[in-house]
């Protein structure tokens, strides 16, 4: 009863979302969130390069395909983090109405973030790495990035205990997937010997971080967005915010056993992976509901809310597709024992990473951007436009990558065929799969070009 009473909301929080009051924490936040959208500009053009890279051998480049494709999954992992780090911010000061515990932290917080991140793309850039496949930056920029994480953590604990009675769920949310964000990455500073720790210990970030991690963050600001836009009355939320905690935590921790069977560990985690993999689909359902009911019943007339609407729901549909579906289908193990490693787990990295957390930190990330600015209709359409290249860019590369993956899984691992024949046949598919590259490049410069002028319009107010 105590606990419920301490997440419960007072009166006057009640109305702490909507009112107009700027926080120092929010000005901090439109640094993160704007490196964020400008790095994640960078990925999708690194990647349309090691796109082609695979189509064109020969294609000239100062940075070979191995250290490319590194860069690639860095910025993967770290503009999403560098985005949430400011949505966080932003949403935790709005809903509990007042300033964080210490600006001045989280000013240091996004130079130390901004500082080992760039060192993890320079030196990868110079061919220095550490050959760790996700994490493959010099370990000592990953505790740089764990400094980061434990600033944040601290900053955003002292700010919800200073006023213990009007702590929001939202806000406990969010702050717990920043600790998890820390300890889940602090294991991963230490170099093991042991290959089956040193893996499981990478499924930690690669698998958890999206999993239940941001899967919390991204909850909090979803929690708050539908607030504000009033898709659903707050009771409803909240009720929504607490079963998606505890799945999150729950379906992932266990949900992340589906890798571990692999590298060694007893049978029982592919059944634990398997079947607890599935509960993270029951929260998604409800928001679906909750979206639903939410539109027949209210009709949202910013423009601005409309065009967050959108990046939102296109990470609810990938989440729902790309990243459980299609992840329990091939976790199952007699499919996986053929299909891992193949293109198939490619197709399902891009689903699930972009498609579920990407869409949802970049509508963050523009929300706290254009804040204090409407966007014109022609702007409006512009940003629409680029959210359905963005869309069809996507599904056209991940389902290139699944056909190329299903057919290297038949002729290669059932019937046998030489790895170089089969790797022949796949590239039409390859071919394809760069010319969604491109057409999700161009949706992602055009976001890019449409979140710079909010920002710029708004930049002078703030």
């Amino acid at each position: 009863m105590k606990l419920f009473k301490l997440f419960s909301f007072r009166g006057k929080v009640e109305k702490s979302v909507g009112q107009k009051r700027q926080f120092i924490a929010q000005k901090i936040s439109r640094r993160y969130c704007f490196s964020a959208v400008s790095l994640f500009a960078l990925q999708s053009v690194v990647a349309l390069l090691g796109a082609m890279d695979l189509v064109i051998p020969d294609l000239p480049s100062p940075i070979p395909f191995e250290y490319g494709r590194s860069i690639h999954l860095a910025l993967a992992d770290l503009w999403p983090l560098i985005g949430t780090m400011g949505m966080v911010y932003f949403f935790t000061t709005a809903e509990l109405n007042r300033e964080i515990y210490s600006p001045r932290l989280a000013r240091w917080q996004y130079g130390i973030a901004m500082l080992f991140s760039l060192s993890i793309f320079g030196t990868l850039a110079l061919r220095i790495g550490n050959g760790r496949e996700f994490l493959e930056g010099l370990p000592i920029f990953y505790v740089g990035i764990c400094l980061a994480l434990a600033l944040a953590s601290y900053n955003l604990i002292r700010t919800l205990l200073t006023d213990k009675r009007n702590i929001t769920p939202a806000a406990a949310t969010m702050t717990v997937g920043i600790i998890f964000l820390l300890l889940l990455l602090l294991p991963n500073t230490i170099t093991y010997s042991n290959p089956i720790t040193d893996e499981a210990t990478k499924f930690w970030v690669v698998h958890l971080w999206e999993e239940m991690a941001f899967e919390l963050t991204s909850a909090g600001f979803i929690a708050t967005f539908y607030i504000v836009s009033g898709l659903a009355p707050r009771a409803q939320v909240e009720k929504w915010l607490y079963l998606e905690a505890v799945l999150a935590v729950v379906g992932g921790l266990y949900g992340t056993g589906h890798h571990y069977y692999w590298i060694g560990f007893p049978s029982i985690w592919l059944v634990l992976g398997s079947l607890l993999g599935l509960v993270e689909v029951i929260p998604v359902g409800m928001l679906v509901h909750m979206t639903y009911k939410g539109l027949k019943s209210s009709k949202i007339r910013s423009k601005r809310e409309k065009l967050t609407l959108w990046l939102l729901l296109s990470s609810v549909f990938y989440h729902i597709t790309g990243a459980s579906l299609l992840g329990l289908f091939i976790s199952i193990p007699w499919i996986n024992l053929y299909m891992h490693g193949t293109y198939i787990t490619s197709g399902h990295a891009h689903l699930a990473l972009f498609g579920t957390l990407g869409f949802a930190v970049l509508a963050g990330c523009y929300y706290v951007l254009s804040r204090g600015s409407e966007p014109t209709l022609k702007g409006y359409r512009g940003g629409v436009l680029a959210v359905i290249l963005l869309n069809s860019g996507l599904i056209t590369m991940s389902s290139a990558l699944l056909v190329a993956g299903f057919m290297e899984t038949y002729l290669w691992r059932i019937l046998g065929m030489d790895f170089m024949e089969v790797s022949l046949l796949l590239n039409p598919y390859l071919i394809i799969r760069a010319m969604g590259g491109a057409m999700y490049t161009l949706g992602d410069l055009l976001l890019f070009w449409h979140i710079f002028k909010a920002w710029q319009a708004t930049k002078s107010k703030k």
